[in-house]
């Protein structure tokens, strides 16, 4: 029951004020002005969200009602993206069952945004006039849709850094500072495995996810699309980051951890001294293996040359507003905002699960800025504040990067566990792109 009926004038106005996504072509937009909610305003939210996710969003709801009392928060918690995908397909297709608030990955917000662009509200007018410089920067261009639509904002990031044990490094006479290129790296490897025989460098799975190949292609400003919704699967940075993918193989510093079970051992069971990996997984690494405190560390991922871009992104996730009634879209805007741009519930859910904040502000707060003695008193939180700042906008994606993303890994799996010729596969996976999407290719 909605108790609160003071609404505010409906305004629409046209405005072309907005850039589009690709930030070079501006669009008309409709401005639509909700309506006023306060502490009297009495109305139910149904908000989507999986695991860790869920439970922060149950936090905020809680220091939300501080100020919002008759605005209940239903959180409907899923075992992961997938789960909530399978429903968010049906739900978003029939149009019966949609939630308000819905959690969708950073890298899938715009296969159902572009899919279903009725189903999201635009919160471009909604958001601070600064909002593209107080939210990481890599998430801009997947926030907004290829008609300039605000579809989302930024709630976790992925800032990709180096995480190593300090302690086998230290063993085996590695100074980390010294790696400041990937040639450093090979051959700070090769000398740590022939101190350490029973320890490879890094490890991560040889199928089902090209999570370093896309770290890498970000770091390298390139992803499987351009900004023009192009193909560039088999572009020359592309290859070159594919390369990289398998020179670290070919030179023998991967264990092959299979999936993420095996992951986990590998870190806790010193089978790797080192793995690249999205700042959510410090959450990770307390969560599931406390007693290794004050063994690792982190620092920035090498560049490519001397002096090149040491910054990438792995992960992260958005919410957006999926409600149709006035109040509760006013309501979950209301909520949104609480929970993404605000610096006290960032830090919160940072804190508590793990979630590294997208929201800009909170890296300039004092809490933020403690040693933590996980990674040994190290300024962690300030490193991975100062990564994502620097991290390429190349994340550009599209209504069938689902896909895009199988065509890319099946390619991966071919080139890494095949040995296949890393462009003529990579042309035969954008050729095969290009028949599902009807994209252009271009190099």
């Amino acid at each position: 029951m909605i108790k609160n009926y003071f609404y505010r004038l409906l305004v629409v106005s046209i405005t072309v004020i907005m850039l589009s996504c690709s930030g070079n072509n501006a669009v008309e937009q409709t401005e639509v002005n909700l309506p006023i909610i306060d502490s009297d305003t009495e109305t139910e939210l149904t908000v989507w969200g999986w695991n860790v996710a869920a439970k922060a969003l149950m936090e905020t709801a809680k220091t939300f009602n501080e100020k919002y009392p008759k605005i209940k928060i239903n959180v409907q918690e899923f075992g992961g993206p997938p789960q909530l995908y399978e429903k968010a397909g049906v739900v978003l297709s029939s149009g019966q069952g949609i939630p308000d608030v819905m959690q969708i990955e950073s890298d899938f917000i715009q296969t159902y945004s572009e899919t279903y662009p009725q189903r999201f509200l635009d919160l471009k007018t909604l958001v601070p006039t600064n909002f593209n410089s107080i939210v990481d920067p890599s998430k801009i261009p997947t926030s907004y849709d290829t008609e300039g639509k605000l579809t989302s904002i930024p709630w976790d990031s992925g800032p990709v850094v180096l995480y190593y044990r300090e302690d086998l490094f230290r063993e085996a006479g590695i100074d980390p500072n010294t790696i400041e290129t990937y040639d450093d790296l090979i051959a700070a490897g090769k000398d740590l495995q022939a101190k350490l025989p029973n320890v490879k460098l890094t490890g991560f799975s040889f199928t089902q996810d090209d999570g370093v190949w896309r770290t890498l292609m970000v770091q390298n400003n390139i992803y499987y699309l351009d900004t023009n919704g192009n193909i560039t699967l088999s572009s020359p940075r592309a290859v070159e980051s594919m390369q990289l993918v398998k020179r670290l193989i070919d030179e023998g510093l991967v264990l092959n951890t299979v999936n993420w079970d095996t992951g986990i051992r590998a870190h806790k069971n010193g089978e790797i001294a080192m793995s690249f990996n999205g700042g959510w997984w410090g959450g990770t690494m307390k969560d599931q293996m406390p007693e290794m405190a004050g063994k690792w560390r982190a620092m920035e991922i090498p560049a490519y040359t001397q002096g090149g871009v040491r910054a990438s992104s792995l992960g992260g996730s958005t919410l957006t507003i999926t409600a149709t009634d006035p109040i509760k879209q006013a309501a979950a805007w209301a909520f949104i905002e609480h929970s993404l741009l605000n610096t006290d519930s960032q830090l919160l859910m940072y804190e508590k699960y793990g979630l590294f904040p997208s929201y800009l502000p909170a890296y300039e707060d004092e809490r933020f800025l403690q040693p933590d003695p996980y990674f040994g008193n190290q300024n962690y939180n300030e490193l991975l504040g100062k990564v994502t700042k620097n991290i390429p906008p190349a994340l550009y994606n599209s209504d069938d990067y689902s896909d895009l993303r199988n065509v890319a890994v099946s390619a991966y799996e071919e080139i890494i566990n095949n040995n296949s010729d890393i462009q003529e596969t990579l042309d035969a996976a954008a050729q095969q792109a290009n028949s599902i999407t009807g994209r252009k290719i271009i190099k």
